[in-house]
């Protein structure tokens, strides 16, 4: 969950400085309450005494607060006082008003219960459209802080009219107000937290709004954060069963993939994109998968590749390989992509991270798959060095790498079902060491899976009979 952002106040309209606001902190710390004066301020009838008690306060639960502050501030009484300053006429009272629930929202779950309780819900719905910018934004944030608690605080939002408000302020038109809208985003992020599972009836709704935001926002430097909770959020609705055809009709695919290939989005976004486009084309459906190779998916994975960033990669690779599994045509364009070369490199750089070459191997498998009657296929998995590849496969310590590797190079030699197998698929697997390698598969104590020696066995029977046999003992 984001943090607060700080405000650098040198003066306020009462008055307080910089070092006032330290001594109040200095006097919390060390009496570990809030001073007295400051509690009669906040009750006092002089408007620019109380006014001047509220920015003190705010400034005490500031980020980064000092231990124990917020509860100090509970500890006062004060709490639904300050909520009732919500619905203050004075814009800067309810501006501070506003951030200090903002941070008593923050940290426990039972002090944001308190100040909802107060009432705080409707009061932040409406200050959310406020003519103030910077009023509305910490309303928003409040909402956003409370929806992130747990389920409790979270529906308790939504039945008051929190989230049904955050995604009005998305959809929201105006651009003097893109600040908020950015909050809003963040806050919607936040009510789709995965750890509470919500059905998906319930938070369908948000989708379209996530979608046109993503879709329709430049990417800059004060944006890029918010696109990357925008498709967070698209991710993590995903998770909650959505239909893939529900995503794609949003149109938002072919802008992902725009991302995916744009330097400027940063590596950060681009896994959050990327684990958007890896669950468009994860699914069985070609037809989804088509709508993502058809906006420029395979060429934006290059881009992902290059990067050498080790969790990009393994995404791109994950996405390849489904893409890897679908149809003749997916294949075809995978092909002509360009990307069989990093797949391999990553496959045989013993450099790379094993769960990559995991998911480099699960791609050349999933090729080989293909290849039965298609000499094209057959002919780039040759001229691309696949078989010597998914050969050294089987010798990374990772037992699914050497089973996808087996499964592959079971494919490659029975790419000619019911004749004799090419001589040349057999030369270039003896080049590589196949047998020697399938052998040492076989007789590993590291390998406990029966079936993958059994079948290592078999294909050393079938095709390389004078390396079948097992050294006497």
């Amino acid at each position: 969950m984001a943090s607060e952002t700080l405000q650098d106040d040198t003066t306020d309209l009462a008055g307080l400085t910089l070092q006032g606001a330290s001594a109040i902190r200095a006097s919390l710390t060390t009496e570990g309450k809030v001073p007295e004066d400051l509690v009669l301020g906040f009750n006092s009838e002089d408007p620019q005494i109380k006014k001047a008690s509220v920015i003190q306060i705010r400034t005490i639960v500031q980020k980064p607060a000092p231990p124990g502050a917020v509860q100090a501030v509970f500890d006062t009484g004060l709490v639904p006082a300050i909520v009732s300053l919500l619905d203050s006429e004075d814009a800067r009272i309810q501006f501070e008003a506003a951030w200090i629930v903002t941070n008593l929202a923050s940290e426990r779950a039972q002090h944001t219960e308190q100040v909802i309780d107060a009432g705080a819900i409707p009061k932040l719905v409406i200050l959310s459209a406020s003519p103030n910018a910077d009023v509305a934004e910490n309303a928003v944030w409040a909402l956003g802080n409370t929806l992130g608690h747990s389920a409790r605080l979270r529906d308790r939002v939504e039945e008051e009219g929190g989230t049904a408000v955050l995604v009005k302020l998305v959809d929201c038109r105006d651009s003097s107000s893109e600040k908020v809208k950015r909050r809003a985003v963040w806050a919607i992020f936040c009510y789709l937290n995965p750890s509470r599972e919500l059905p998906i009836s319930r938070i369908k709704h948000v989708l379209p709004c996530l979608a046109r935001y993503v879709q329709e926002t430049p990417v800059n430097e004060a944006n890029m954060e918010f696109i990357e909770y925008a498709v967070k959020a698209l991710y993590r609705i995903s998770k909650h069963h959505l239909q893939r055809t529900d995503f794609i009709s949003t149109g938002v695919v072919p802008r992902l993939v725009k991302l995916l290939a744009d330097s400027s989005s940063g590596v950060a976004l681009q896994k959050q994109v990327l684990g958007c486009l890896g669950y468009v084309v994860s699914g069985s459906d070609d037809d989804s998968k088509d709508v993502a190779v058809d906006a420029g998916l395979l060429p934006g994975l290059l881009v992902a590749l290059e990067t050498k960033d080790p969790d990009l990669c393994l995404w791109a690779l994950w996405t390849a390989s489904n893409v890897a599994a679908g149809s003749h045509s997916q294949v075809y364009a995978l092909l002509d992509s360009g990307i069989l070369k990093p797949v391999v490199r990553v496959l045989m750089d013993d450099q790379e991270p094993n769960l990559c070459r995991r998911n480099a191997c699960w791609t050349i498998s999933n090729l080989t798959k293909k290849v039965s009657g298609d000499a094209k296929v057959a002919q780039a998995l040759i001229e691309g060095r696949c078989i010597e590849a998914l050969s050294a496969a089987l010798l990374i310590p990772d037992p699914k790498t050497k089973e996808r590797a087996v499964i592959g190079i079971t494919d490659v030699l029975e790419w000619k079902p019911g004749s004799e197998v090419d001589e040349s698929i057999l030369t270039i697997l003896r080049s590589a060491s196949g047998p020697q390698n399938l052998r040492a598969v076989r007789d590993s104590r590291d390998v406990d899976d029966e079936d993958i020696k059994t079948e290592c066995q078999a294909l050393l029977t079938l095709y390389f009979p004078d390396c079948s046999r097992r050294a006497r003992v």
